[in-house]
């Protein structure tokens, strides 16, 4: 048997996992694309799932032969993205629930993003999700996005505990890599995009859903937590 494991904190991703926001963005990218005769398919698709816009666009650019630089990529885009969010995004199945009964138990609870601040906050408000995060790591914060572990040691860093007293939830690949890269224990739960990816048995374990996050945990006997 191994050593005991004992959770402190939980460490969110947003996109895929907190927010059902992927089909808007693969409607984003194909919009945008459309205007130069381009189109994302399926296997460079599932490259970008994971990844900060600013690197996704890079791949796009290389790949489908763009002539564009990367600003113009980013600003296109995001433009289209940016645009479609209000009153279209929806938070995934016990996002809100999980988040709420985290907190509820005094979990310190971060954000640890591909996403840019400007979205990220609009994304959080469209969820109904403002201020339920102590600590947010957006793309801006890091030199490396995912799968470079350097959100999650931020992350864990700006919580002010060891990686290895923090749990992140993934619905990415990518995304749990850079959780076990920075010492951080990660549950995987994908999403219909993502599930058939390989790479999701770097996990702990994968799960269907969020509502089966504090169940796992509790059976497993991961997650404690400091009262005042």
């Amino acid at each position: 048997m191994g050593p005991a494991v004992t959770v402190r904190a939980v460490v969110f991703d947003l996109d895929g996992l907190l927010v059902n926001s992927e089909p808007l963005q693969i409607a984003a990218w194909q919009a945008f694309l459309a205007g130069y005769g381009r189109r994302l398919e399926h296997d460079l698709l599932n490259e970008l799932f994971g990844l900060r816009l600013r690197d996704s666009a890079r791949l796009v650019i290389e790949r489908l032969g763009l002539p564009l630089t990367l600003e113009q990529v980013l600003a296109g885009r995001d433009a289209i993205y940016l645009g479609s969010l209000a009153g279209r995004l929806r938070p995934m199945p016990g996002a809100r629930e999980l988040v709420t009964e985290l907190a509820e138990r005094e979990v310190p609870l971060a954000l640890a993003t591909s996403g840019h601040r400007q979205y990220v906050e609009r994304a959080l408000a469209e969820i109904g999700l403002t201020g339920a995060f102590a600590v947010h790591v957006t793309a801006e914060d890091v030199e490396h996005g995912k799968p470079a572990p350097d959100c999650y040691r931020l992350a864990a860093a700006r919580l002010g505990l060891r990686p290895e007293a923090c749990l992140a939830l993934e619905d990415a690949p990518l995304g749990v890599r850079a959780a076990r890269a920075a010492g951080l224990r990660c549950l995987a739960i994908p999403n219909e995009h993502t599930r058939s990816l390989p790479g999701l048995e770097g996990a702990d374990a994968i799960l269907p859903s969020l509502h089966e996050v504090l169940p796992w945990l509790e059976a497993q006997g991961w997650l404690v937590h400091d009262s005042a």
